[in-house]
């Protein structure tokens, strides 16, 4: 029964008209990166070209020029990756955010707990927002990366020429990134997903005190924003030896942009987003009066 309840949530989650909207205004996003980034290389190549004519020799700086700094998640100069992980809160909300607050006021509720159960129908329910906001952030990233891979040569990052890529020793999954490189894409793609997945939830979890479904999509957002808020006010310009990201607005981008993060600041965030939305969703909705 469990089974079919998830199923049922799942293919409405990601077969509705939302879902692919979030998709399209993502991938369309990312566009706005992949061009300026496109225009760029070309003309640093053709500066190459000029160098090896010139010299007789190949320009060294042309291990510069790599797919991992040149998809959305390598660059943090364009505009595109700028306003994608700005707004990235929204894409996974739009997908399926609003059901629960609909599907409760509507009584489409009751039918389904008298099919399947309290905790199966809130399990699916979890199930389903998790993977379409999951899915919302990080397809219109496989996106970007795979047509970026059709223009940007995949030469694997030189530590030399660490300045050009961003990523320091330091930084978060930086072994990967320098001995393999697609891993460390994949990886942080598992990242993004899981806690953008977690984030989406937070529908979930508000569904009860916001009767509004625009309302409680807009939360993850405006919760973020303050989150992002808080660390750039407060905790960056108050504890001076607090030099590492905790913001998920910035250490969700896999090139760092002001502090690098850890993997512990990506697992406790990873257990307060899973103890503030699963428990309350679907533990606690199970002594709920629905009828």
């Amino acid at each position: 029964m469990l089974k079919n309840a998830i199923k049922l949530e799942c293919r409405k989650a990601i077969c509705n008209p939302f879902f692919f909207l979030a998709l399209v205004i993502g991938a369309f996003l990312t566009l706005f990166s992949l061009a300026p980034m496109a225009e760029s290389f070309t003309q640093d190549m053709e500066q190459h070209r000029q160098f090896s004519e010139e010299f007789g020799m190949r320009n060294p700086l042309m291990q510069m020029e790599t797919l991992f700094n040149h998809w959305i998640g390598g660059e943090g100069s364009t505009a595109g990756a700028t306003n994608y992980f700005f707004l990235f809160p929204l894409l996974i909300s739009i997908p399926y955010g609003w059901s629960y607050c609909s599907e409760r006021y509507s009584g489409y509720i009751k039918n389904m707990v008298i099919r399947t159960g309290k905790t199966q129908y809130y399990v699916a329910k979890y199930t389903a927002l998790f993977l379409s906001g999951g899915l919302a952030m990080t397809l219109p990233l496989l996106f970007n990366f795979l047509l970026a891979a059709m223009i940007f040569p995949a030469v694997t990052p030189d530590p030399s020429y660490l300045t050009a890529y961003g990523i320091s020793g330091s930084s978060f999954l930086s072994m990967l990134f320098y001995g393999k490189p697609f891993l460390y894409v994949v990886m942080y793609l598992l990242v993004d997903f899981v806690l953008c997945g977690l984030i989406a939830c937070l529908c979930f979890t508000v569904s009860d005190l916001v009767k509004k479904p625009i309302a409680v999509t807009l939360l993850p957002f405006f919760f973020l924003l303050a989150v992002h808020y808080f660390c750039q006010s407060f905790v960056y310009t108050e504890i001076e030896v607090m030099y590492i990201e905790l913001s998920p607005m910035y250490f969700l981008r896999p090139i760092p942009l002001v502090y690098d993060t850890s993997w512990l600041v990506v697992l406790l965030w990873g257990i307060l987003l899973f103890a503030a939305t699963f428990l309350p969703a679907v533990v606690r909705r199970r002594w709920y009066e629905i009828y």
